[in-house]
């Protein structure tokens, strides 16, 4: 009997999640609602990116382009997929170099920048863009 009735009192007391256990899961979501928030744009701009390489490297005389039309082109893709200001007439020059391999005579259009994203006060998301794909081919690394 006894064991019966401290099942119906803890019965009786057990009501489900109290004020602090929701406070803290929509607290939880919350923080990582906003994280995701604050990491998409860094993530979205670095596929519109690769997306615009790879178009560039497709293209047919890719390989035998100069340098300034090959800029030229995969500014063109990346303004027409996405609304980055990162990528502009004048900065396209420092971020967007095509090399040539001394010992294949293969170009590559290589593209280095860093994407930097405030999530709260002093605490930074960062993003480091570094890939060259092969002009006239399609692999990338």
């Amino acid at each position: 009997m006894i064991r019966g009735k401290s099942m119906q009192n803890l019965k009786n007391r057990q009501h489900g999640a109290g004020f602090i256990g929701w406070s803290t899961i929509l607290g939880l979501l919350a923080f990582f609602v906003l994280m995701g928030l604050r990491i998409f744009p860094l993530y979205n701009e670095k596929l519109m990116v690769i997306s615009a390489m790879q178009s560039v490297s497709n293209m047919p005389n890719a390989a035998k382009m100069p340098t300034k039309d090959v800029r030229k082109y995969l500014l063109r893709n990346i303004q027409v997929s996405s609304n980055t200001v990162r990528f502009t007439d004048k900065s396209v020059k420092e971020l967007v170099k095509v090399i040539t391999d001394k010992k294949t005579k293969k170009r590559y259009l290589r593209v280095t920048y860093e994407g930097r994203n405030e999530f709260i006060k002093d605490i930074k998301f960062l993003i480091v863009f570094d890939r060259k794909v092969e002009l006239g081919g399609s692999g990338g690394e």
